[in-house]
């Protein structure tokens, strides 16, 4: 297997070659070229809610491009509803669903699996559901792409990716700040700076800190938190951009909140949803560091070459007590278990590549090819946990805190690399067929380590040269219309063994979906729909004897439409509609039944905003919004318990522009107060409600 750093160097090599493929050979129906423009990190600047994204093609392209479902929530649709986290963020996103563990992080699904995460299109593996995300005031907008994403992403759950996008410098000197009073004592400030430090204003800065300190709905849990980002952009030629950036954010929770137990018998409790099991010792605390140096180089002939290198060190403390059994129904009383642990997370990851046109037959294509690696090691100490029995619930402050010695420790270290490539060929004017592939490497080993007897390095799952291939033809239909048909896949190694000894194949996500996109107004208007059939195959089947053989299957099929952007002046919408199906075609013991009920069959989004500029109302905003979402239920197949009937929540915004540069806008959230669970969870724990109605009163001033 060729080093890391000989891959790196081919590729730069090939990309700064004179003589590569990447040149553009002069044809009599060579298409005239434009000087090319540098466009860092920037997708949209009409402050509208329509996008384009580099979430399905590495470098920004325009939804039509993109033969798959790709939502995007832009920096004015964050500032309209004062989203703060990615977990708001992504619960306004169309087919996605937010299912929180606790008060400081999440799990997210679309298509009825779990996401993955990339920064700045940099994957990060199995790095988004329970772990926590940086707020928001870093990121310029959040990529969404639904369904499976392994031609970039590497092995992963077939559920899609979300990629963040950083905010960066600009040539111009702005300056924004935010202050907000809210609900449960929430109160936060944010401060943007970014400008050039030098005349010639090749070299730009920009600085983002932010801190929140708030209480919740339910008793007893207070965070803290701070976070402070700056990045620097240094133009060393006119074609050669150097970006670095650092970010830091520390959080404490006290009292973390994980849902609520139900009956011993099944049942949930009808408790008041101020209800916290926690005992106040609780303790939850993040330290989450990431380091940035992105290299990017534009050619001549349009051919851009990048290398980005990302480093994210992120540690969490944790001492609790939760429940661990149900309430019995005659007594009333629960069990808990103690712990403490403090784990820390190191992740490393490259990804260099080099994307531009070429001309073939007197047309006009793209190409892209790339490398990326990613090492995540994880290391750990703990306390063994400890039961105590007959604690009467409601009554958390019975359960004292646990003291001691850490009595053991753990390593497990994840490696994945991969070449990919993907080429766009221009059959005739309207006619696009997409090319794609990627061939991985994966990796994953685990030790102990003291306190506990220190042990070898044992394998865990690993896979050699897996193929994941990708196709899409694409088809303009006159000026505003794209219709589009595409095949993607993503795999998981599996570490089940068959009657020979010899290990399962991977699993394999593969996905088709049909669709038409569409933009109006010049791009201020997009809206798209689309049908998808995707199927986990492979999954490990006992065969009866204590071994597996690849003969599971599950189907993931439905629908989605959405429509998001400007469809007047003064007016701003974002709305989607999903229909889900999940089902387990062959399974040993849940054969027929749905495979996620987490995720309700039927989903709906809208948000829109109507802002005055002109007349008696000027400076005036109203927004308006609903999430409706039918029945849902806790567990899979056979051991969904729990279930809750549809719901809606309804959403309002009123702002009004001072002047110029300060603006007050009063966000309400859950208007009619619907009573909700945001989960439903096992006996124990996760039956968690969503947020009562709640206010936040924010004033912004930009410069």
């Amino acid at each position: 297997m060729p080093s890391l750093a000989g891959c790196i160097g081919a590729l730069i090599v090939a990309a700064y070659s004179p003589f590569s493929w990447a040149q553009v050979p002069e044809t009599e129906n060579e298409v005239p070229v434009l000087s090319p423009v540098k466009v860092i990190g920037q997708a949209s600047d009409d402050g509208g809610y329509a996008s384009g994204s580099a979430v399905g093609s590495k470098e920004t392209a325009t939804p039509r491009e993109i033969a798959n479902s790709v939502s995007v929530i832009t920096r004015q649709r964050i500032n309209d509803q004062n989203l703060v986290t990615v977990d708001q963020a992504l619960g306004q996103v169309t087919g996605v669903t937010v299912i929180s563990n606790d008060t400081t992080q999440s799990q997210y699904r679309s298509r009825g699996y779990a996401m993955g995460v990339a920064y700045d299109g940099v994957p990060s593996y199995n790095n988004l559901g329970g772990f926590q995300q940086f707020d928001l005031s870093v990121y310029e907008r959040v990529e969404v792409l639904r369904g499976p994403a392994g031609i970039f992403q590497g092995s992963g759950e077939p559920g899609g990716i979300v990629n963040l996008v950083r905010k960066r410098a600009k040539e111009t000197f702005e300056a924004s700040g935010l202050l907000g009073v809210g609900s449960w004592n929430d109160r936060r400030t944010e401060l943007d700076v970014t400008g050039p430090i030098n005349a010639e204003k090749t070299v730009r800065a920009r600085a983002v800190l932010s801190t929140s300190n708030r209480d919740y709905f339910y008793d007893t849990t207070h965070t803290d938190k701070w976070l402070a980002y700056g990045t620097l952009d240094w133009d060393i030629t006119s074609a050669t951009t150097l970006s670095l950036a650092v970010t830091q954010q520390d959080d404490k929770t006290d009292a973390s909140y994980m849902g609520l137990p139900a009956w011993a018998s099944g049942e949930l409790l009808d408790a008041p949803r101020e209800t916290n099991p926690s005992p106040d010792w609780n303790r939850y605390i993040w330290n989450t560091k990431e380091y940035v140096a992105e290299l990017e180089h534009r050619y001549d002939n349009e051919w851009v070459g990048k290398v980005k290198f990302n480093r994210r060190e992120q540690s969490f403390y944790f001492k609790d007590a939760f429940i661990w059994t149900g309430v019995d129904p005659a007594s009333h009383t629960v069990s808990y278990r103690r712990r403490i642990s403090d784990y820390d997370y190191t992740r490393n990851a490259v990804d260099v590549y080099a994307t531009g046109p070429f001309t073939l037959f007197g047309r006009r294509h793209h190409a892209l090819l790339g490398y990326n690696y990613e090492n995540y090691l994880s290391e750990n100490v703990g306390l063994a946990p400890d039961t105590l029995e007959g604690i009467p619930f409601g009554r958390p402050d019975l359960v004292p805190e646990i003291h001691g010695a850490w009595t053991s420790g753990g390593k497990n270290e994840t490696s994945q690399r991969g070449f990919y490539g993907q080429v766009r060929l221009k059959v005739a004017e309207p006619l696009t067929v997409v090319l794609g592939g990627r061939l991985s490497w994966f990796n994953n080993k685990s030790r102990s380590v003291a306190p506990s007897v220190p042990t070898a390095w044992s394998q865990g799952a690993k896979e050699h040269q897996h193929f994941t291939p990708y196709a899409a033809v694409t088809y303009d239909v006159g000026r505003d219309i794209t219709v589009y048909g595409s095949y993607a896949s993503i795999f998981v190694p599996l570490t089940n063994t068959k009657a020979d000894g010899s290990v399962l194949k991977p699993r394999e996500g593969r996905q088709t979906e049909l669709g038409i996109k569409s933009e109006f107004l010049g791009g201020r208007l997009q809206a798209s729909a689309a049908i998808f059939d995707l199927r986990d195959r492979n999954r490990a089947y006992a065969d009866g004897a204590g071994f597996f053989v690849n003969a599971g299957e599950v189907q993931s099929r439905g629908w989605e439409v959405e429509v998001s952007g400007r469809p007047a002046p003064g007016y701003e919408i974002q709305a989607g509609y999903t229909r889900l199906e999940t089902k387990y075609l062959k399974d040993a013991g849940n054969e027929g039944l749905p495979s996620s009920t987490w995720e309700p069959r039927h989903t709906a989004r809208l948000w829109g905003v109507r802002k005055f500029a002109d007349g008696a109302l000027k400076g005036l905003g109203l927004g308006l919004g609903v999430h409706i979402a039918s029945e849902n239920k806790s567990g899979n197949g056979s051991l969904a318990m729990r279930r809750q009937g549809g719901y809606a929540v309804v959403n309002a915004l009123v702002s009004y522009k001072l002047n110029n540069h300060a603006t007050v806008q009063l966000n309400a959230n859950n208007l009619f107060d619907r009573t909700y669970y945001t989960r439903l969870g096992g006996l124990n724990t996760y039956n968690s409600y969503g947020e009562p109605r709640n206010f936040m009163l924010t004033l912004r001033a930009h410069y």
